[in-house]
């Protein structure tokens, strides 16, 4: 059996990435005074796509169970993001509708998250840039 090392591994590598990614996004929305962080980014950004999804919807969208998202939508119902409307064909299914203050932050979120990618690529070649979405993709598709 081959001695695994952890923190030289693909895997790990990957998680580190997503991290960093994920940390600089937050400092750049921090820095904009923006009210939401990324995982709630994550979800409203299918809000912007298609407004009034059901709470089962975003959890699908987002790879993230029910009760995670549950929670990030009371949080983001709290801060006056979104707001829970009962469905009018299922009553035990909640749709979720963005608030004004929710439409609004569309346009800084994006360009914090623009930022934060182009952060991230600096000195990698487009032709490199290529190479690791197809990567990606191929791990997402042969696991995913």
């Amino acid at each position: 059996m081959t001695d695994f090392q952890f923190e030289s591994s693909f895997g790990r590598r990957l998680g580190m990435a997503h991290t960093a990614m994920f940390r600089h996004l937050s400092k750049l929305m921090k820095e904009k005074n923006l009210p939401i962080t990324p995982d709630q980014f994550r979800v409203l950004t299918h809000l912007w796509k298609q407004d009034g999804m059901q709470q089962s919807e975003l959890a699908v969208c987002t790879a993230r169970n029910r009760a995670n998202v549950t929670r990030i939508i009371d949080i983001l119902e709290r801060e006056g993001i979104v707001i829970r409307k009962d469905d009018p064909s299922d009553r035990r299914v909640f749709r979720i509708y963005l608030t004004e203050l929710g439409k609004s932050l569309k346009e800084a979120t994006a360009e914090c998250a623009n930022q934060s990618i182009e952060d991230s690529l600096v000195g990698i070649s487009g032709e490199e840039r290529g190479i690791v979405m197809k990567v990606l993709n191929q791990i997402v598709k042969n696991v995913g």
